[in-house]
């Protein structure tokens, strides 16, 4: 979803009549947060996927950790335009995810829809780590209720899911249709230099 946000803010920001090497001179404060979080997050899927078997309170400590170090960098950079609505998204789900005791309400009913009564019972059961029925969670509306048809595929999102997505998108277009945003490679003269 948020890989879509990004291709649909570049696209917004052209037809605004942008420049997409702007994303690339936007001097963000400690991006390395950002690095971080991406290999927490890799680490997450390879446990996700069965490489490696890794315990539930480390797969948990990888999570939370890599939404705190993307918290601190959206507060970090805050002053950028648009830049408070994935923090508003996030925090949504962080606090989702921490009041359900470090898991993520599920809705029963998409779960049945999309996936089958042998994912429901799954689910149900708890068999399905760092996932709870939306039903027994709480705060429920802020977890994962929201199914999604992707292109290829079927997605079930949360209400922060989409406000980070929104963000996303906000962020991206607002910047590649800045236009006090330079190519740095362009020199230019005063008039007067040669005089």
């Amino acid at each position: 979803m948020f890989i879509e946000a990004l291709i649909l803010g570049v696209i917004i920001g052209l037809v605004r009549h942008g420049k997409i090497f702007r994303l690339s001179y936007v001097n963000f404060n400690i991006p390395q947060l950002v690095y971080t979080s991406a290999l927490l997050y890799l680490g997450i899927i390879v446990m996700n996927l069965g490489l490696i078997d890794y315990n539930t309170s480390l797969y948990t400590a990888f999570l939370l950790i890599s939404y705190i170090l993307i918290a601190i960098f959206l507060i970090a950079n805050i002053d950028k335009k648009f830049m408070l609505i994935p923090l508003v998204g996030l925090c949504s789900n962080l606090l989702c995810f921490i009041v359900n005791g470090f898991k993520f309400p599920l809705s029963s009913e998409a779960v049945l829809k999309y996936y089958g009564a042998e994912m429901i019972e799954l689910l149900k059961s708890g068999k399905i780590k760092f996932f709870i029925p939306a039903e027994n969670a709480s705060l429920s509306i802020l977890g994962n209720v929201i199914p999604i048809n992707k292109i290829l595929s079927m997605t079930i999102l949360s209400i922060g899911d989409i406000i980070i997505s929104i963000g996303i998108v906000l962020v991206v277009q607002a910047i590649i249709s800045d236009k006090h945003i330079q190519n740095r490679n362009r020199i230019t003269f005063s008039k007067n230099i040669f005089r």
